[in-house]
């Protein structure tokens, strides 16, 4: 009685199987959904330029922080020159202020643009629809 039951059991798994490798090779996107050539060439080149612009917005933030720091290191080696205690520390918080502020500022303008290309992006993937 074990053999007869299994038997039935073994066909309908080796179906499903067979149907679901069926299923997983056959294109999974109708022909109507399928994108043309100009859509999949607007969309590279939307997305192009999007990640061009970040890495750029990138590239000017880290030469733009490099230039920062070498100022603070500078100023604060500055300050250890000064002949007093209270001008010295006067000397570092400055130091300390100015390069808060210059890198407060530096990533707020990435932000910025960061946003401005995401932004130019969505508008040009819309326009490729």
């Amino acid at each position: 009685m074990k053999k007869l039951f299994a038997l039935p059991m073994l066909g309908l798994v080796l179906g499903a199987v067979a149907i679901a490798t069926e299923i997983r090779t056959t294109n999974l996107i109708p022909p109507g959904q399928q994108l043309s050539g100009t859509v999949v060439t607007c969309i590279k080149t939307a997305l192009e330029k999007r990640e061009t612009n970040i890495i750029s917005f990138f590239t000017t933030y880290q030469n733009s922080s490099l230039t920062t720091l070498t100022t603070r290191k500078t100023a604060l080696l500055a300050a250890r020159d000064k002949a007093t205690k209270s001008e010295v520390k006067t000397a570092v918080v400055a130091a300390r202020k100015i390069y808060k502020s210059s890198m407060s500022d530096l990533k707020s303008t990435l932000h910025t643009s960061r946003d401005a290309a995401w932004s130019t992006y969505k508008i040009e993937m819309n326009a490729c629809k």
